[in-house]
């Protein structure tokens, strides 16, 4: 059991018949933040799940306000730069508080190590980029979730880096940021129900379907993937977004999967902070990234 003595004593004060010293108990915790998450829960089935129900509400409790400090800290002023990758990781500390987002990060480090031995000391950026498509889609075989869309950990890179599955915005984002490891000049594109990347070194430009095992698309192509939806393709469509924007997207799609799974109480938390990034946020019943627009035998 990975508890520490004080976590230990507060424990076992959860249910002290004095309100005040339950208040107390509960402040305490929630001050240690994270690293009281996984002590809690290994108290809890230790114990046979006792205090479960408070215990639960505890680490939500830490969850929410430690994603909202974190993301208030990134995201500064309105024009201040966003890291993309620490957002991405922020989520995923949101859903997992144990995880060590650190060992993630040196996955990312080993892959890029990986693609830039393989591509070779003389490979251009195409070259590498070209490298790094067939290495993440046919090496490691990363792939679109389709067989479980709404599933929310298609959200959480930790968990899209784990199983190697995900929604086209995760899946992006391993591109992005092994392209940034690499030097590789990427962007990511929010189009309409998909999300893509953009590869443009200024001599070369197309777009990638991460979802569909990173397959080149033409502007011709996602008009019409656009156009069976009824949505006409316009130039602001195909405009790099930011991280900003991309980490905002992110959320609204983790908070649409909770709808989907009927998780009314997760989504709600989620809600709260997407509230947070942006106050004109409004709820909606449709996932920014939609399966049902890869399903056109032309892409």
């Amino acid at each position: 059991m990975s508890a520490t003595r004080e976590l230990y004593a507060l424990y076992s004060l959860l249910d002290d018949p004095q309100a005040s010293v339950q208040t107390a108990v509960r402040e305490r915790i929630l001050s240690l933040g994270e690293e009281a998450v996984a002590g809690l829960r290994d108290l809890t089935e230790f114990h046979g799940n006792l205090h479960q129900d408070i215990v639960g509400e505890l680490v939500n409790d830490i969850r929410r306000s430690t994603a909202l400090r974190r993301l208030d800290r990134e995201f500064g002023g309105p024009e201040e730069p966003v890291d993309l990758e620490e957002g991405a990781f922020i989520l995923a500390k949101y859903g997992f508080p144990e995880i060590n987002t650190a060992t993630y990060q040196r996955r990312l480090d080993d892959m890029a190590a990986d693609i830039r031995v393989l591509a070779g000391s003389r490979a251009t950026p195409l070259d590498t980029f070209m490298k790094m498509r067939s290495y993440l889609f046919s090496d490691l075989g990363f792939i679109g979730n389709r067989e479980d869309y709404y599933n929310p950990h298609n959200s959480y890179i930790n968990k899209v880096i784990d199983y190697r599955k995900g929604i086209p915005i995760t899946l992006s984002i391993l591109l992005l940021t092994l392209g940034r490891r690499l030097g590789v000049s990427l962007n990511g594109i929010g189009m309409p129900m998909h999300f893509l990347v953009q590869y443009d070194d200024g001599s070369r430009m197309f777009f990638v379907d991460a979802f569909n095992s990173g397959i080149i698309i033409t502007r011709d192509q996602c008009r019409l993937m656009l156009s069976s939806s009824g949505i006409r393709l316009t130039p602001e469509m195909l405009a790099p977004v930011s991280s900003r924007d991309i980490i905002e997207r992110m959320w609204r799609n983790l908070y649409l999967a909770y709808q989907q799974q009927g998780d009314e109480a997760e989504a709600a938390r989620v809600a709260e902070i997407l509230s947070f990034i942006n106050p004109d946020f409004k709820v909606n019943n449709t996932l920014d990234d939609d399966p049902d627009e890869d399903e056109d035998e032309d892409f």
